[in-house]
């Protein structure tokens, strides 16, 4: 999966030189050949055009689409990135309603044997008593089902649950996926995995073997945190 990873890394630089040298700037592209596609228009104007060039007005205007359609899929791709990585920040209105909810859920004490609590550590400490009470295991939870009847799984579908990862239910799992999201603004986004499936699977259902016998992401590849938030018995 690390080996993945660093390929990928690699890939990035080569698709920027690939962008300077191959790809160009569309919207000089897209001024020449509207530019060509007037001049074609004049002349015609003026006589009718020759075969040849009909031909070529047609492939230019072929041209025209294909541009077009890459500067909008860029567009997209630089207004998600901006938002990303600037978010609302620029709101006047985001910023006030951030310092409103601070302040509401801000914890400033708590009562201690009937007594009112502002101390920090005597604050943390309660805290920490509270939440040990709460998911501390018991012997006895309480709870008498009696005769229900719960739903199970077939036999062929719980053996399914636990056997060995196969290339379509990856493949499948990609296809579901939108094909623009991506894991940020520099990201390889599912359009880019699908229309290179031949040459990534084998690297990708690599890294996911090596996933299923290990059981753990490599440091970089992947992480999440966790938070256990009581709830008060009234919403319970």
């Amino acid at each position: 999966m690390s080996r993945l990873k660093d390929k990928l890394k690699l890939l990035k630089g080569d698709l920027k030189e690939w962008n300077r040298c191959v790809f160009g700037n569309l919207e000089e592209s897209k001024h020449r050949i509207i530019m060509e596609i007037e001049k074609l228009d004049v002349r015609d104007a003026e006589c009718d055009l020759l075969e040849d060039e009909n031909l070529r007005r047609l492939e230019l205007i072929s041209q025209r689409k294909v541009v077009e359609k890459k500067l909008e899929s860029l567009h997209r791709q630089k207004a998600r990135s901006t938002w990303l990585k600037h978010g609302d920040s620029n709101s006047k209105f985001y910023h006030s309603m951030i310092r409103w909810r601070k302040l509401r859920n801000e914890v400033k004490g708590v009562e201690i044997d009937n007594q009112w609590c502002e101390e920090p550590k005597s604050v943390r400490k309660e805290a920490k008593r509270v939440f040990q009470q709460r998911f501390m295991a018991t012997i006895d939870h309480g709870v008498r089902l009696g005769h229900v009847d719960f739903k199970y799984l077939p036999e062929a579908m719980s053996l399914k649950m636990v056997g060995a990862i196969s290339e379509e239910e990856v493949k499948a799992a990609v296809w579901m996926c939108e094909g623009s999201k991506s894991p940020g603004p520099d990201g390889f986004n599912f359009s880019f995995i699908k229309s290179n499936w031949e040459t990534l699977k084998e690297e990708i259902m690599e890294a996911v073997y090596a996933f299923e016998e290990s059981g753990s992401f490599p440091k970089g590849c992947n992480a999440s945190f966790i938070a256990l938030i009581p709830q008060s018995e009234r919403s319970c």
